[in-house]
């Protein structure tokens, strides 16, 4: 059965690209209008106008630095006063840094953990009040953490533990917004093949003494299902958390990594 987000509007961040281009994509193909933020302007419009031409749906692209607090603010006021009501919320921005945790600076340390962790924390107050104000009582939140948050990684330290973060973020946030409607969901993927983590390989591989090659290698070799996933696949997932049927499960983080992570 197909989820039904007729008359929705979907916000999703980190949209240009990855995970939260195919996001947005999902949600436009099961009937919903879709607000695509990201950092990159020029991406991102073209990103919507792909999505808008595909399915006939309404997009509206807004650029922001969700790292900033107030650009958050702006974004959230201005889609209130040109679109309307959001009724899901889909974090799907982030960024890592390819460092040991010994190399990490403050600046990398803050910049990670302000795009990761902060912008959703932030987002979803500012998500939970718009639909209060606007009257409505039902409303979804789906983040996108990673089985990094579960497990660790070398070399991806400052990641890993924004990740965790917005695992315990789900879990208070579950609880505190359940009175409101809002169900609060989170993913953890394993090994996604998009550009950042084909970037990662790149960045990543010399920390482990291996070529990006060996390394890809290496990674998806320990995977049982012997393969990254597609971002459609996690797409899937959260438009299942985020649709309706599932708004019974809150508070709680969903794996999906091929069976590499079984936490």
């Amino acid at each position: 059965m197909n989820e039904n987000y007729l008359g929705r509007i979907c916000l999703v961040t980190g949209a240009a690209r990855g995970i939260g281009k195919a996001c947005a994509k999902k949600f436009a193909e099961y009937g919903a209008d879709v607000i695509m933020v990201d950092i990159s302007k020029e991406v991102l419009k073209s990103a919507a106008q792909e999505i808008s031409g595909l399915y006939g749906c309404r997009t509206w692209a807004f650029a922001a630095d969700l790292s900033d607090i107030q650009q958050c603010e702006k974004l959230m006021k201005e889609v209130n006063g040109t679109v309307g009501s959001v009724d899901v919320l889909a974090n799907c921005a982030g960024i890592t840094v390819s460092k040991c945790l010994i190399d990490v600076t403050p600046a990398d340390w803050e910049r990670v953990m302000g795009v990761n962790l902060k912008a959703i924390w932030y987002l979803s107050q500012l998500f939970a009040k718009q639909l209060l104000t606007a009257g409505k009582k039902q409303g979804n939140i789906v983040s996108i953490s990673s089985q990094a948050s579960k497990i660790g990684e070398y070399g991806n330290g400052a990641y890993s533990i924004s990740k965790a973060g917005i695992n315990s973020l789900t879990q208070v946030l579950g609880l505190e917004y359940a009175e409101h409607g809002i169900s609060v969901a989170a993913v953890c993927p394993g090994y996604v093949n998009t550009e950042m983590v084909q970037e990662v390989f790149q960045k990543r591989a010399h920390l482990e003494g291996m070529t990006p090659e060996e390394y890809e290698k290496t990674l998806t070799d320990a995977v049982p299902m012997g393969r990254m996933s597609e971002p459609e696949e996690v797409a899937d997932l959260m438009a299942f958390l985020a649709g309706g049927r599932a708004n019974y499960i809150s508070g709680v983080t969903v794996t999906i990594a091929g069976g590499k992570t079984l936490l």
